[in-house]
């Protein structure tokens, strides 16, 4: 495979605190560069929906990173305009993206699996004795345990642990390996701010 020197950051914003969603935008450094050689960063920003006041949150974003040296001091050179800003869609395969655009589709479909499988298991966390109980133990169940079996909500929670672990794993299966083309990642610490962490810490 003939090596490539696209390079992503990412930029992980909280989640819109009403809807719980957020939107993705790869803002490109230089336009005029060849596709192979251009740089950028992935903005996962909190917001219901793509609009023309998330995308100017996304850019602030970006330009206030960069003026705290918290990006390439190379990036931007000509500025960010509104034709650097794409938005793009997890779960979008379209063949004209580049290999780097296709990764950080891959890799907001991935976290976002990630999240749901993660998610689906603290659900599910509450279940632990009855089905350790029925599948290993082989034993009765006690009174409390029977009232959690026969509930309903019992059965959506196992059947939707288990649908979250195969997408996941399905997902991690069928992905193109562009993801690693991310060289460095920008998440938030454990503060809120944004640190600036290797790929190769993230294990």
């Amino acid at each position: 495979m003939t090596a490539v020197r696209y390079q992503i950051d990412i930029i992980w914003g909280e989640r819109d605190r009403l809807s719980g969603r957020t939107v993705h935008y790869l803002i490109i450094d230089n336009l005029e560069a060849p596709e192979i050689e251009r740089e950028g960063v992935l903005v996962l920003l909190g917001a219901k929906k793509d609009s023309s006041r998330a995308r100017q949150q996304a850019i602030e974003l970006v330009r206030t990173l960069w003026e705290e040296e918290r990006l390439p001091e190379e990036r931007f050179a000509n500025g960010i305009t509104e034709e650097s800003i794409v938005s793009i869609s997890q779960k979008t395969e379209n063949p004209k993206l580049t290999p780097v655009e296709q990764g950080a589709v891959e890799l907001c479909e991935l976290l976002a699996l990630q999240v749901s499988y993660q998610q689906a298991c603290v659900d599910a966390a509450p279940l632990v004795p009855v089905v350790r109980a029925v599948v290993e133990e082989e034993r009765a169940l006690s009174a409390e345990e029977l009232e959690i079996a026969k509930d309903k909500k019992t059965a959506k929670i196992l059947q939707k642990v288990a649908a979250a672990s195969a997408d996941l794993s399905r997902f991690r299966e069928a992905m193109s390996g562009n993801a690693k083309l991310i060289l460095e990642v920008i998440q938030p610490d454990s503060s809120g701010d944004v640190a600036v962490k290797k790929s190769d810490s993230l294990g």
